[in-house]
């Protein structure tokens, strides 16, 4: 009989920041589907991190790796075996000057750990204040992977 390749049984998938909104919710939705999840956490004992051992199939599929965006070596170990990844964590500050570079930085990471270790695909995520801040668009214009936020206009508002 033949392998069902698309079938998740046996299927290991890292979700990096796994403690987040979005991520929580690729987690659960992973989770049901057969997968099983090696999320990346600060802190694996952190009680914040509770929802996620509650989804289910957590107890049985899900692995918490304490990993660090910008530690190569703990963001490698949790990505090696498995087949994807979703790169969702970012840092989180005010100061533009302490998110950028380290967001930039922990995304070539998480490309060069999944090369290194062979994963077949990376999905990375952001959000819609990477796309949406440009007074100069066109309301009516579709928005996709050319499109960015003004970043002088982002400065000048003090959007973060």
């Amino acid at each position: 009989m033949p392998v069902d390749e698309s079938s998740p049984a046996g299927k290991t998938v890292c979700v990096t920041g796994a403690g987040g909104y979005i991520a929580s919710w690729i987690v659960k939705s992973l989770l049901e589907r057969g997968y099983t999840v090696k999320g990346t956490v600060r802190n694996p004992d952190d009680p914040k991190n509770t929802h996620l051992r509650e989804l289910e199939g957590a107890k049985e599929r899900l692995i918490l790796c304490k990993a660090d965006l910008q530690d190569y070596e703990a963001l490698k170990a949790a990505i090696s075996g498995c087949d994807g990844v979703f790169h969702t964590a970012s840092p989180v500050t005010d100061d533009p000057e302490q998110m950028v570079e380290p967001a930039v930085n922990g995304a070539k990471f998480v490309i060069n750990a999944a090369a290194e270790t062979q994963v077949k695909r990376v999905v990375i995520t952001s959000s819609i204040g990477a796309v949406y801040m440009d007074p100069n668009r066109d309301p009516d214009a579709v928005v996709d992977e050319t499109c960015w936020s003004d970043l002088e206009f982002c400065k000048n508002t003090k959007v973060n």
